[in-house]
């Protein structure tokens, strides 16, 4: 009895994502990705320069940030 209720538990959860899935057309998938994209570009102001991050000489990693230029 347990194992018939669990199958159809989860015969319904597998149709349920499946349609959810399916729900948002991916014309309106990618068009938001695009918007959220364009919204966490980061200028830096005059005078300062993007550096990404990684690893500097003395093998501390240091995030993304705007530098001074010299």
């Amino acid at each position: 009895m347990r194992l018939n209720t669990l199958c159809l538990i989860g015969a319904l959860t597998v149709l349920t994502m499946s349609l959810s899935a399916g729900a948002v057309p991916a014309q309106a998938r990618q068009t938001a990705d695009a918007q959220q994209a364009a919204t966490a570009i980061y200028t830096c102001p005059p005078g300062y320069y993007w550096e990404p991050d990684g690893y500097v000489s003395s093998g501390k990693f240091r995030p993304a940030h705007c530098a001074r230029r010299w």
